[in-house]
């Protein structure tokens, strides 16, 4: 939507997630073509609609995008608002085996014994696990084949390619 002379884009978002999105907040417009453009929250609607439980989200988008044909008025679009950002230690999904309903990973010692460690798994982004438990920064935990292992097996350590 053109309106005075800028480039808006109307997100619905539904009623349980709008009190995370606030006025001036970061998002990222993908287009039907998947062109990628950066734009900003300028208003939320102060209203739900109580047929779809979801309320229009104003974003600006800067004017010179409609010049390189990115995005169009009337194009349909997604976007993904920046709600925050937490530094998090992650694993390869690979190294998390999952046993009994826990999860675990396998950490090799000095001996090149494994050592089965017992964690609470967070946020999957991509091939990544967030790792919320005890873990030393130090520790060496298998990568790959970690489905095989036992608590107490010798391994034969090689380098990560």
């Amino acid at each position: 939507l053109i309106r005075q002379g800028r480039l808006e884009w109307r997100a619905e978002v539904t009623s349980a997630e709008l009190a995370r999105v606030k006025p001036g907040q970061g998002v990222t417009v993908t287009s039907a073509a998947g062109a990628k453009v950066q734009g900003k929250v300028r208003m939320v609607s102060p209203q739900v609609d109580p047929q779809t439980r979801a309320a229009l989200v104003y974003v600006d988008l800067p004017v010179a995008v409609d010049q390189q044909h990115l995005v169009k008025p009337g194009m349909f679009a997604r976007g993904d608002f920046e709600l925050g950002q937490s530094g998090a230690v992650t694993l390869p999904q690979t190294a998390v085996v999952m046993r009994d309903g826990f999860s675990y990973v396998y950490t090799v010692g000095a001996d090149n014994r494994i050592t089965q460690v017992k964690l609470q798994t967070g946020r999957r982004v991509g091939d990544r696990v967030e790792i919320n438990g005890k873990l030393a920064p130090d520790a060496r935990v298998v990568a790959i084949g970690a489905g095989f292992l036992n608590d107490g097996d010798l391994v034969r350590v090689t380098p990560a390619k």
